[in-house]
């Protein structure tokens, strides 16, 4: 019971290093939204103007962010059905929470340069490494009986496997970002909403029923 107990402390305290790391890459995000300085925006036409050279900024925050609350919500969906972890659960969760934090960087490269494919092939770069470290940390997860008793590893191991189709799709983006920036990021956007989806398959198996 002791023991229990402080896994349910380091859990809960790896949720919440988990949480900060996701709120202050939203953070960077929004601060890379601002106007260029020594502009005299005297007219409601000038900050029009302004705004509308501001358009690619505004598009690569949308994507950045978009991509930022949609691994959250994996995360979040994967970790609640976790009932303890171990020293590798703990390393990978910090490398992938690194990885995380490159986002503002990626949204950074995308709204100053949106027609440089290399732009899109550094965010795809860093969607393929956060796609290994998901599929190694779910995998360590069902082979070390990380997850709840009564989690169904059947949908575990079809997230393994979508993983590495994901893997592949983006190695796709990744090339048509040299034939058209615009396609890639209307495909990275849509890719943004993945996370959303596949992870909602984890779910408790229901108790069979008593006749």
């Amino acid at each position: 019971m002791k023991n229990e107990k402080g896994n349910n402390k380091d859990l809960d305290r790896a949720v919440m290093f988990n949480d900060a790391v996701f709120a202050i890459a939203l953070t960077l995000l929004v601060l890379e939204l601002r106007l260029p300085e020594g502009l005299k925006l005297n007219s409601a036409a000038d900050m029009w103007h302004s705004l509308k050279e501001m358009m690619p900024k505004f598009l690569a925050f949308i994507l950045s962010a978009v991509f930022v609350g949609g691994n959250w919500i994996s995360v979040m969906n994967v970790q609640r059905i976790v009932a303890r972890m171990d020293l590798f659960f703990v390393a990978d969760l910090v490398l992938y929470l690194i990885i995380i934090s490159l986002i503002p960087f990626c949204c950074y490269l995308i709204g100053t340069y949106p027609e440089n494919p290399m732009s899109f092939v550094v965010f795809g770069v860093v969607c393929e490494l956060l796609v290994v470290n998901s599929y190694f940390f779910i995998r360590h997860c069902r082979l070390r009986n990380l997850f709840r008793p009564d989690v169904d590893l059947r949908e575990i191991k079809r997230v393994e496997t979508a993983l590495w189709i994901i893997f592949i799709l983006l190695a796709v983006m990744m090339v048509l970002a040299f034939y058209s920036t615009r396609l890639s990021f209307v495909l990275f956007l849509l890719y943004n909403l993945i996370p959303f989806f596949v992870t909602q398959r984890l779910k408790i198996k229901e108790p069979a029923a008593v006749d």
